[in-house]
């Protein structure tokens, strides 16, 4: 009886071990070990994940900066080049059409010469459509105007019209039919109507003042050659050359265009010993 119950007792104990083997054993062993795999896995990915969503946001937004800062280097580089169009525009405007021009005689008359026959006296005047030159005409006659008027002096005179200036060229003679002559230049703008300057006439002639003073030079020597045979040996007019030929000669010599439209220069006022009164010197170069 006692055997009987003692292996009821220990089937008993036997199955209650089972049992509490089966609610505490293996099982919560193994699932700390798949719990702990399982989070590691799913951390992972979700790093991943934000660390590429960083780097397209930031590429992103370094792409927007980019794209606004070539917008405005183009906005800034298209306003320059209007800017500039604009200046250049501006700079070169449509030159105004120079206006017909022509030079005619403002006075003339001819009279008789008690021992030298007739003659005929002038002075001109330019006139230049579309712009006024009555301040050139004012200073031609008052010069020639009372010279004119004499019965022994012959005022004449030449011209030539280039294309942006007109050449005046003004001959003197006080005593009507004898030696010695004075000769004077008018270089009028046919733009402005004004009298140009030597530096001016020389820019339009094309022509540097240095290369200009080299001719003059030379006219200057080959007059006296071909005017003044002994001028090496004669003192007074060895000293006359000298002079005619000097810095201050040379410097005051003015460029014009003779009538067949010649460059030429005239010195004037260089005495010479050949003739009576002034002998002003004008030459092509």
């Amino acid at each position: 009886m006692n055997k009987k119950i003692m292996s009821i007792i220990l089937a008993s104990a036997t199955l209650f071990s089972l049992a509490a083997c089966n609610s505490i054993g293996l099982k919560p062993t193994a699932q700390p070990t798949s719990t702990t795999t399982t989070p590691s896995a799913t951390v992972q990915p979700t790093v991943t994940e934000t660390s590429e969503e960083t780097e397209e946001t930031t590429e992103s937004e370094e792409t927007t900066e980019s794209e606004e800062t070539t917008t405005e280097a183009t906005s800034e580089t298209t306003e320059t080049k209007a800017s500039e169009t604009t200046t250049e525009t501006t700079a070169k405007p449509t030159p105004k059409p120079i206006g017909k021009t022509t030079v005619t005689n403002a006075y003339k008359r001819t009279f008789k010469s008690k021992d030298s026959g007739k003659f005929t006296t002038k002075y001109p005047k330019v006139t230049i459509k579309g712009v006024s030159t009555s301040a050139i005409n004012k200073e031609i006659a008052n010069k020639f105007g009372p010279i004119a008027k004499k019965n022994d002096s012959v005022v004449k005179y030449s011209y030539y019209i280039g294309k942006k200036y007109v050449s005046i060229f003004v001959t003197v003679n006080l005593e009507a039919g004898k030696d010695g002559s004075d000769y004077y230049v008018y270089n009028v703008s046919r733009e402005t109507g004004k009298k140009l300057t030597k530096k001016q006439m020389l820019n339009l002639l094309g022509m540097k003042e240095s290369a200009f003073k080299s001719k003059v030079t030379n006219g200057i020597t080959n007059w006296w050659r071909n005017n003044i045979k002994n001028y090496k040996t004669d003192k007074t007019a060895n000293k006359q050359y000298k002079t005619a030929t000097g810095t201050k000669s040379v410097n005051s010599a003015l460029p014009f265009v003779n009538s067949k439209g010649k460059k030429c220069f005239l010195l004037r006022q260089m005495k010479a010993p050949t003739q009576s009164g002034n002998n002003d010197i004008y030459a092509t170069i």
